[in-house]
């Protein structure tokens, strides 16, 4: 029969780890400490126009317009501590002060300076008049903002930024979190992430979004000029009218649909562009990487170029037929379909392809099955085809 034989060293072993362990003063998350809840509430007079500053170090900042002449204050007060006792007394140690200097409340706390593994973190409810401007922040926390109408900036550190039912200029910015916007009318407005996503929808007014790790989501974007960054993430763009638009992603892919404007400028370092029913005098689309894709699109002037990637782009029945065109791939085909009654020069060249149109071209030059260069009919307009590597096809 055998046996199994533990080595006192090993038992030594056991036994040291488990004081090593039950020794340190290890937390987890909140394991090992008490935490008391208790809430202050507060109210101020506040006229139409005036402006509230509300910070909070630790804990979220929700502020909503209503039809009313006051600010009211909920402040939720979380004290955490090694012992309910100390819990309870770091929250109850807590002021919260509403201070009018002018024509602005500022909301204050008033609090001891915490200890180890001692903290307080206080949220805010606010409720204020609609006509309010803001100025919100908080190190680490969610800000919430809603039905407001006036200028709006919302600040945090580490957390998400919802802004909706807004009029005026708006300003988010966070390090380390979405921003969200939804029915939003300004002169400028403004959302910026380090890292996470954008989302913004119906807005009106110059948009400017930028994130360094996330995806860009618009929809509904009007009266205004579109600039949209993202260093790693996706852009979408839907039902956009604007003056100008830029959109940039390092890494990632474009998809747009139902854009007008004066001019298109879409870039992407890694990744495809889409474009489906566009409309504007000038047109740029350009992918280090990836395959170019338009339907439907209405220009004067299109530059498409790719890295590396195929090019395949159809004009609507809208298009000038006096376009100028630059196409250009290092490797792949391209596929353009040209207005029905384009008239202008043609240069169509592959350096390891073939050349083929249906088009009546009238030819000048060397002839063969590389490279195409002459006129259609009588026009202004210029269409430059070229690949290092794949086949040309005219439409």
């Amino acid at each position: 029969m055998s046996r199994y034989y533990k080595a006192p060293g090993d038992v030594c072993f056991c036994l040291c780890l488990l004081v090593i362990i039950t020794g340190c003063d290890i937390q987890i998350g909140g394991w090992g400490q008490a935490k008391y809840e208790t809430t202050l509430q507060r109210q101020a007079p506040l006229a139409a126009g005036s402006t509230l500053v509300a910070e909070t170090s630790l804990g979220s900042v929700t502020i909503t317009g209503a039809e009313t002449a006051e600010c009211s204050v909920i402040a939720n007060i979380t004290g955490r501590a090694p012992t309910e006792e100390e819990a309870r007394e770091l929250a109850e140690q807590v002021e919260i002060n509403l201070e009018k200097v002018g024509n602005t409340l500022t909301i204050r706390a008033e609090k001891q300076d915490n200890k180890n593994r001692r903290s307080v973190s206080i949220s805010y409810d606010i409720i204020i008049p609609k006509q309010t401007n803001i100025e919100c922040a908080s190190s680490y926390g969610a800000i919430k903002l809603t039905n407001i109408n006036g200028n709006t900036n919302g600040k945090t550190s580490s957390g998400s930024i919802t802004a909706e039912n807004i009029e005026g200029s708006v300003n988010l910015n966070t390090s380390y979190g979405s921003v969200k916007c939804r029915n939003i009318t300004g002169d400028k407005i403004t959302a910026k992430s380090s890292s996470g996503s954008i989302t913004a929808e119906i807005i009106k007014g110059p948009v400017q979004l930028t994130t360094s790790y996330g995806s860009i989501t618009c929809t509904d974007m009007s009266d205004g000029d579109i600039k949209l960054k993202t260093s790693s993430g996706k852009i979408k763009l839907s039902n956009a009218a604007f003056g100008d638009c830029d959109a940039h992603t390092s890494y990632g892919s474009i998809v747009s649909d139902e854009l007008k404007g004066k001019s298109i400028k879409l870039h992407s370092g890694s990744g495809s562009i889409n474009v489906t029913e566009s409309s504007a005098d000038t047109t740029n689309l350009s992918t280090s990487y990836g395959r170019i894709t338009c339907r439907q699109i209405t220009t004067n002037e299109i530059t498409a170029k790719s890295g590396s990637g195929d090019l395949d782009i159809a004009c609507s029945d809208s298009t000038p037929n006096k376009i100028v065109a630059d196409l250009v791939t290092s490797n792949g085909s391209i596929d353009f379909a040209a207005p029905q009654n384009f008239a202008g020069q043609v240069d169509l060249t592959t350096s390891y392809g073939s050349v083929r149109t249906a088009r009546p071209i009238t030819l000048s030059g060397e002839i063969n099955n590389k490279k195409l260069q002459g006129t259609i009919g009588e026009g202004s307009g210029r269409l430059h085809i070229q690949t290092g590597s794949g086949s040309i096809n005219l439409q």
